[in-house]
Parts: structure tokens; C-alpha cells; sequence
């Protein structure tokens, strides 16, 4: 008898438990495709919907780690249909790494608070507000499966690329050097271990790797970058043309992209132009322009790489600034703004903006998208 009772409890906890976390939100997950080559983009759209329309609900979603894939959001959108009824979409663009069937699992997190929790949070005034009262539920996700095939050849990128390059010259004497510029640019799997020129015998080389935009979309990053490269040397030179072996997934072919080879030819300049005759010191006529133009270009291309490490550098500090507001970003609605800035940011001395905030809910007074700059511009400057 202890023995069936015991069975009957554990199903009805096994019964109950999913009916509860559907009885606050639907959702569906899908994948643009079910299979894939290795470094293809896949595109992973999860949607909830709120169910229980007597609370106010927020939606968490964060992809598990996993060695088998890269993973990214590529957007997350928050709609308020009604009261209490509000759905989000989040979009996700995975790259596998492996060729096998590989198990992509997400944390699925919803947050309620109910309207007395909402207004308890703040009172008038706000220095004495307290943190929100809301519960947690952690639901239980379909995994999604994804065929990963494995490519016929190997290949240095997947997706749509070109290459094209440029040089200024391809006549120097020993004190110039020549100057090459590699443009790789398109979209697919941002393949960060990318070698065009290795070793030239005898030819003293200065590179630098330069990323002028890159940019995620649902067919992966779009990409374009610079490989800058100075040579020099005392006897002539080839510098050997650039081979990349690609597959396109959008169209199904190995192509190839390549660049000429360039014959390099270096003048010697005679003995007799740079030794006086005399065989006492006497004061020379000329200056030698062309060891301070060599001298001056060098100088160039070592500030031109410092100043592209400071740009990158700030740009990397300006994101991660610009993350540290996601929240306040994607709030959709004056309250769930309110919740968000008393949850995190109640520090902040933003009690005049809340009040901006309250006025536009319950009196319909105000620019929601007027004050969301404001608060970020206050917030950003701190």
C-alpha cells in the first residue's frame, strides 16, 4: 500500500510539474535547417508567449555551453500585446564545429511579479525603494538535434568572400620598401587564423591585420578586413600570389579565391653616389631623402597599427559599455522599465526619470522613447 502511494505521488509531481510551467507560457523552438556543414550558419528562433495574464512576466533565455558549437544572439524582441499579455522572440545563430550529430540545449527562466510587488518596490520616495518581490520558474526546453556534415576538402572559409589586393610599386631601390593592401571581405563563419603572406627569403617584412567592420546577420558575420603588409629587401623579390580555398553553403561549391603574384625588382644604386672621393670628411651637399622617406614610412606603419590597437581597443570598451544597458534597451514598456531600473540601477539618482516614467503609465503623459535616452544618457555619463 506505501509502495502505491508512493508511485502515485511521484506521478502526480511528474503530472503537475510541466502543467504548471505551460499554465504560465507557450513556446515554440525552431531551426531554419536540420542539417548543416561544419561552420555553417544555422539560424534558432525561440518565441513565448505569456499565458497567465494576472502578473507581470519577463522571459530569460541562454543557450548552454557546449564544445561542439559557437553561439550567438543575434536579436531579442519584447512585445507588450495587452495587459499582462506579452510575448519575445529570441534569435540565435549557431555554428558547429564538429561533423556529428550534436545536441543544442537552452535555460529557459521566467520571472512574475504581480502588480502589489510592482507597487511596493517604490514609494514616493524613492531612495527607500526596495528590490522587487518576483518568483522564478526554470522550465524545461525541447533540445534541438542537428545533423552536422563534414566537407568533401578541407577549405580556409565558409560563405560568400572575395579577396583583392593592391600594390603601389613594384620597382624600388634598397632603402624603399613596397606596400601591399589584401581586402577579405563577405559573409559566413569569421575565421580569425587567416595567413596570406608567410616567410619570403631575404625580404624584411612589416604586417598589420586590420577589422574594419564586422556584423552578424542571419547568414553569419559579415566580415570585411585589411592585411597591410611592407616589404623590403636588397635584391629582387617575388611575392608568391594568396590561395584560399572556400565553400559556399548558399549556392553548394568549393571555389577559390586568389591574387597575382608580383615580381618585385629592387635597384641597386651605385657605389660611387653614396662614398665620397675625397678621402678627408668635407660637409655634404645633399641630404639623403631617401633614408628618411624609408625611416618615415616605417615610422607610418607602426602608428598606424598603435592608433587601429587604440581605436579597437575603445570600440571593444564602448561595447561592452553599450552591453552593460542591454536591459534598459530592450524594456518595452514603461513598466517594465521601472522594474529594471529599481531591480539594478536604483542607485543611480533617477527618481525624477522614474516619475517621467509613472506619468507616461497611468497618465499616459510623455515620450517613453524620449525618456529611455534620457536615462541611458544620465546612466552612461556615471
Amino acid at each position: 500500500m506505501k509502495k502505491n502511494l508512493g508511485r502515485s505521488l511521484l506521478f502526480l509531481l511528474l503530472f503537475f510539474l510541466p502543467l504548471n510551467a505551460m499554465e504560465l507560457a507557450s513556446y515554440t523552438i525552431a531551426m531554419n535547417k536540420q542539417e548543416a556543414y561544419v561552420k555553417e550558419a544555422v539560424e534558432i528562433t525561440f518565441t513565448t508567449k505569456q499565458m497567465d495574464h494576472t502578473t507581470n512576466m519577463f522571459f530569460f533565455l541562454k543557450p548552454k555551453k557546449n564544445s561542439s558549437y559557437k553561439i550567438y544572439l543575434l536579436k531579442k524582441e519584447n512585445k507588450e500585446l495587452s495587459y499582462h499579455n506579452s510575448t519575445t522572440t529570441f534569435k540565435y545563430i549557431l555554428f558547429p564545429l564538429e561533423a556529428k550529430d550534436i545536441v543544442i540545449n537552452f535555460d529557459f527562466v521566467i520571472k512574475t511579479a504581480s502588480d502589489n510587488a510592482v507597487k511596493q518596490a517604490y514609494v514616493a520616495d524613492h531612495d527607500d525603494s526596495i528590490a522587487i518581490n518576483m518568483s522564478r520558474q526554470r522550465i524545461e526546453t525541447t533540445p534541438l538535434t542537428l545533423h552536422v556534415k563534414k566537407l568533401k576538402k578541407s577549405v580556409d572559409l565558409i560563405g560568400e568572400f572575395t579577396l583583392n589586393s593592391k600594390i603601389d610599386t613594384q620597382t624600388i631601390n634598397q632603402y624603399e620598401s613596397v606596400n601591399l593592401l589584401y581586402t577579405l571581405q563577405g559573409v559566413g563563419y569569421n575565421e580569425k587564423n587567416i595567413t596570406l603572406i608567410t616567410h619570403i627569403p631575404n625580404v624584411t617584412q612589416f604586417f598589420e591585420n586590420d577589422h574594419d567592420a564586422m556584423k552578424l546577420t542571419k547568414d553569419g558575420f559579415k566580415i570585411k578586413r585589411r592585411f597591410i603588409y611592407s616589404m623590403n629587401a636588397k635584391q629582387d623579390f617575388d611575392i608568391p600570389p594568396v590561395i584560399l580555398q572556400a565553400y559556399s553553403p548558399k549556392t553548394d561549391r568549393y571555389y577559390t579565391l586568389s591574387t597575382p603574384r608580383y615580381k618585385i625588382t629592387v635597384k641597386k644604386i651605385p657605389t660611387a653616389t653614396l662614398l665620397d672621393k675625397e678621402e678627408y670628411p668635407q660637409t655634404k651637399s645633399f641630404i639623403d631623402f631617401t633614408s628618411f622617406k624609408q625611416f618615415f614610412t616605417y615610422c607610418l606603419i607602426f602608428f598606424l597599427g598603435f592608433l587601429t590597437a587604440k581605436i579597437t581597443q575603445n570600440h571593444k570598451i564602448k561595447k561592452q559599455k553599450q552591453k552593460r544597458f542591454q536591459d534598459i534597451k530592450e524594456s518595452s514598456t514603461p513598466k517594465e522599465l521601472i522594474i529594471v531600473l529599481l531591480n539594478k540601477y536604483k542607485e543611480q539618482n533617477i527618481d525624477s526619470l522614474i516619475k517621467r516614467l509613472e506619468n507616461l503609465e497611468y497618465k499616459g503623459k510623455g515620450s517613453f522613447k524620449a525618456i529611455k535616452k534620457a536615462i541611458l544618457r544620465q546612466i552612461g555619463s556615471k
